[in-house]
């Protein structure tokens, strides 16, 4: 289990993280929305165990395997968890399969194993053909599928003692609408696969219904709403989490919903 509770993270006296409280069990999907600032990717650094960032103070304990998460070492979380963060950029001029490889450097393995994972890994992640490619020369809809393929690699066993998590930040932000739906779709399964815990911070709530089991709706900083997609994607709790209109259909393509939303009428309400 990831779990965290009493989360709270401040700058000076403003909060970012307002005592949240929440778990992802091994083979969940779980999307977290929220407006610019809810505190999504402040949460995400958390529970990846990193800090909040330069100047922020944090409160609260986070739980990875029945451990608090500052009791793994490095070395040891790195095969518990994998992250995709928003920002990508590389102080080094590494090519695709180069970064991908890296992935392995926690698993104690041979050369050749670890190329042949980092190759199977890109292949998944539809990157193959960036393999040769400098990371820093591709488009950033490239660079996340690449990005993508480092966090497969880095969690690719199949059978392994303790459960398992993938974070991602955002992963669709720079990608076309056929990739949007290719990586959250080659993710979920790679997750089922494997049993791993999935998180995914998204925008697209349409996306979010789509992929994920649960939601978690953030704003400004304390969890407004969980559970089900149907249960958090109502038009209340919408215009509570993003200030418009919306109607919640059902979706014409497959089961499942369809969120149809609208800046609200000049004076109106929400």
């Amino acid at each position: 289990m990831l779990s965290c509770h009493a989360l709270s993270v401040h700058a000076g006296r403003t909060p970012l993280l307002a005592s949240v409280d929440f778990q992802l069990a091994p083979g969940e999907r779980l999307a977290v929305l929220g407006e610019n600032g809810a505190g999504k990717s402040t949460l995400l650094r958390l529970l990846a165990g990193e800090s909040p960032g330069p100047g922020l103070r944090s409160s609260g304990e986070v739980h990875i395997a029945g451990r608090r998460i500052g009791a793994w070492t490095a070395r040891q979380l790195a095969r518990l968890r994998a992250v995709l963060p928003q920002q990508t950029d590389l102080a080094f001029a590494f090519n695709a399969l180069e970064l991908v490889q890296l992935a392995r450097y926690p698993h104690d393995e041979t050369e050749a194993r670890s190329l042949t994972i980092a190759r199977q890994a890109l292949r998944l992640a539809d990157a193959a053909a960036f393999e040769q490619r400098e990371v820093a020369t591709l488009s950033g809809g490239e660079r996340a599928r690449v990005f993508l393929a480092v966090c497969f690699a880095q969690l690719w066993e199949t059978q392994v003692e303790q459960p398992r998590y993938l974070l991602l930040d955002e992963p669709t932000a720079a990608l076309d609408l056929a990739h949007q739906h290719h990586l959250l779709d080659t993710a979920r399964r790679f997750a089922n696969e494997r049993g791993l815990g999935l998180l995914a911070i998204l925008h697209d709530l349409n996306l979010a219904a789509q992929y994920a089991d649960r939601l978690l709706l953030l704003r400004q900083g304390r969890l407004l709403a969980q559970g089900r997609p149907d249960e958090v994607l109502t038009a209340e709790r919408i215009a509570q989490g993003f200030g418009v209109s919306s109607c919640i259909l059902a979706h014409p393509l497959r089961p499942g919903l369809l969120v149809a939303t609208a800046a609200p009428a000049r004076g109106a309400s929400v």
